[in-house]
């Protein structure tokens, strides 16, 4: 199996067939999206040899981990992970500019987040590609805070123009970023100063920084994580918390937990508090993958990453 660096796999194949469902869903509707999803996501599924095997190495460590799971490391399991992904980007398309029904959001800590923006304090969010991230970034709407989101897109700015196109109350803003230069630390800690949050997820490792990675046992194999988004809030000075979004069968389940106060990097020994942090983070990360192991979106070797 291929062990390149997650950024240099390529799925323009999907997110062209993506875009499709989307017109579909935009002129003749959800049944006409329905329909369709299945001969689409079946072609790629197909076709991306190395997404399929890198599900599949997934699903064989998932079952190995938790054999009593029911889940079986097979290509109709593989198939259902893609078709789950092909769902959850129409989630995402309604959660950036319909807005998710508050029926539909089971948020049990929801007033921790109220507390957070009534003090006046921002902090960081780390999340995942475990689940619906995108459903979270309605945080903003729940609250009224402003929500930053680091991403790696390079049409950040594009993206930008057209939510407040679609949605001029949107309090949701990209950023996109490749390493976290002096100007973006700055621009970031005005907006922690100012209440805002940070989100920024934590299962991909960093495309310029060789090296800042910690090794961490994720489903009884060492994988790497990154210590950007810690290093990040240790610059920041803000208490970071942890968010998945699972999908259920009511809707969205949110879990939103403090991870710490600070990020504490002392001398001599820099990376002891963000090494306990990111393993703290793989323990989180897979007991809500033991949740949900259907939807896991990472379709390239999670355990075996270079650049």
């Amino acid at each position: 199996m291929s062990n390149l660096h997650w950024s240099k796999y390529r799925e323009q194949g999907f997110f062209l067939g993506i875009r499709f469902l989307f017109w579909l869903h935009h002129r003749l509707g959800p049944i006409a999206f329905k329909l369709a999803v299945y001969p689409v996501v079946l072609c790629y599924y197909l076709k991306n040899h190395s997404g399929r095997n890198s599900i599949k190495e997934y699903l064989q460590l998932f079952s190995r981990r938790y054999p009593n799971s029911g889940i079986e490391p097979n290509w109709k399991t593989g198939f259902r992970i893609f078709l789950n992904f092909a769902n959850s980007a129409r989630e995402k398309l309604e959660a950036w500019f319909v807005g998710i029904p508050d029926s539909q959001v089971n948020f049990p800590k929801r007033s921790g987040l109220h507390q957070l923006a009534a003090s006046g304090q921002g902090g960081v969010i780390i999340g995942s590609h475990l689940g619906n991230l995108e459903v979270c970034r309605a945080l903003g709407s729940m609250t009224k805070v402003r929500v930053n989101v680091l991403v790696h897109t390079k049409h950040a700015v594009k993206f930008n123009r057209m939510m407040k196109m679609l949605n001029p109350l949107s309090q949701i803003r990209l950023i996109q970023v490749t390493e976290v230069s002096p100007a973006l630390a700055m621009q970031l800690s005005k907006a922690v100063e100012a209440g805002e949050l940070i989100v920024i997820v934590g299962d991909r490792t960093p495309i310029n920084s060789l090296g800042r990675t910690c090794e961490a046992e994720f489903l009884g194999r060492k994988a790497p994580f990154p210590q950007g988004p810690y290093i990040l809030a240790a610059l920041l000075k803000c208490p970071v918390y942890t968010l998945f979004c699972l999908r259920s069968f009511s809707g969205y389940d949110i879990y939103m937990e403090k991870l710490c106060d600070r990020v504490v990097m002392k001398r001599g020994d820099r990376e002891g508090h963000i090494r306990s942090l990111i393993e703290e983070f793989s323990r989180r990360l897979e007991r809500y993958c033991h949740i949900a192991p259907l939807q896991w979106y990472n379709f390239y070797p999670f355990w075996d990453q270079q650049k």
